[in-house]
């Protein structure tokens, strides 16, 4: 994962503990921190007219530089772009070459609950590079102690794969590579068929999970098969503190993602979730 880590804000102080789990992806991963933030189309032009074309750089920089505050540093990079907000801020990740975005789940004021719906859900859609998805559950003392990545045998998730296997090595902590096999509700009469059909289909998780894992060097990943709600299983996972989860977001159509199972993680999770595009051909 090289390139920098660019994290979008709003001033708010959920985009504050983005800011901060940003900061902390920065230094583990060895990478410049690009702060970001959007400013109204219609705003940018009053300023422009009244003020002069460099009002709104030299107005909101300083903001944004007392905003981040320590998170900052003298490496970080700020960038004031006029426009839809994902859009600012995917162009500035795509222009920087970055290795991972971060957002918060949810924005400022008014608009708070509509910031997953329409930022995050944008990004999680349209995006190309990994996207860090932060909860205002989350931890304002950032830590990455392990990881959990999902995986369904999908392309989308080799992606994340791969991506979880780099990120716990540059963090050196461990990676849990799971596979959930649903269970089925049914009738006590067939209890013991469905039971035989799971028994099954664990056994052949576990062969498909040995040639997903293959290419990894020895102790890269854990590997895991378990029963029940894949969402549920990967939360339950996830509990201790530090844990972050990583799945793969969806087939290659953009309109396919996130996926359900990414989307309810990334909505309802309390601990970051890494949602990874599938690699591009």
């Amino acid at each position: 994962m090289t390139g920098p880590v660019v994290c979008g804000i709003d001033f708010s102080d959920h985009s504050r503990r983005a800011l901060a789990w940003a900061r902390l992806l920065a230094d583990r991963l060895g990478q410049p921190l690009v702060v970001v933030h959007a400013v109204e189309p219609v705003l940018a032009e009053a300023a422009r007219l009244t003020y002069g074309p460099d009002a709104l750089k030299a107005s909101i920089e300083p903001e944004l530089r007392t905003f981040a505050g320590p998170l900052g540093g003298s490496a970080t990079a700020f960038h004031i772009g006029v426009g839809e907000p994902a859009s600012v801020i995917r162009g500035t990740a795509l222009v920087r070459n970055a290795s991972v975005l971060v957002v918060g789940t949810q924005g400022h004021g008014r608009a708070a609950r509509m910031w997953f719906g329409s930022t995050t859900m944008r990004l999680l859609r349209e995006t190309t590079i990994p996207v860090l998805c932060v909860p205002s559950a989350a931890s304002d003392v950032p830590e990455i102690a392990a990881l959990v990545v999902g995986t369904d045998f999908s392309d989308a998730s080799a992606a994340a794969l791969q991506t979880a296997a780099q990120l716990g090595a540059r963090c050196g902590v461990p990676v849990t590579c799971l596979h959930v096999v649903p269970t089925v509700s049914t009738s006590a009469r067939w209890n013991e068929l469905v039971k035989d059909a799971e028994h099954a289909a664990v056994r052949s998780a576990r062969s498909r999970m040995a040639d997903a894992t293959a290419g990894f060097a020895e102790g890269t990943l854990t590997p895991d098969v378990r029963t029940g709600d894949a969402a549920e299983v990967l939360l339950q996972a996830a509990a201790a503190r530090g844990t972050l989860i990583v799945v793969g977001l969806g087939g290659a159509n953009p309109g396919q993602r996130p996926g359900s199972t990414a989307y309810r993680l990334a909505s309802g999770a309390e601990t970051p979730v890494l949602g990874v595009p599938p690699r591009r051909t």
